[in-house]
């Protein structure tokens, strides 16, 4: 959970650098020939934790609006 206006730019930080890191990493498996169900299996956990720590930021603006 944010509590902090600190934690908040940090954590917005973190978000842009995942949706970098998914789309950098998809690109580096398709290039590398994987099948998109082998891609999904790496490329999911990396999402997991991006959607988890997008919703904390987003509910952080709804409690801070």
């Amino acid at each position: 959970m944010i509590d902090t206006e600190q934690e908040y730019r940090e954590a917005k930080a973190r978000v842009k650098e995942a949706e970098t890191r998914i789309t950098e990493q998809g690109a580096r498996l398709r290039s590398a020939g994987l099948a998109e169900d082998e891609i999904k299996r790496v490329i999911d956990p990396l999402k997991s934790f991006y959607l988890g720590l997008k919703e904390e930021v987003e509910e952080y603006e709804q409690r801070r609006a």
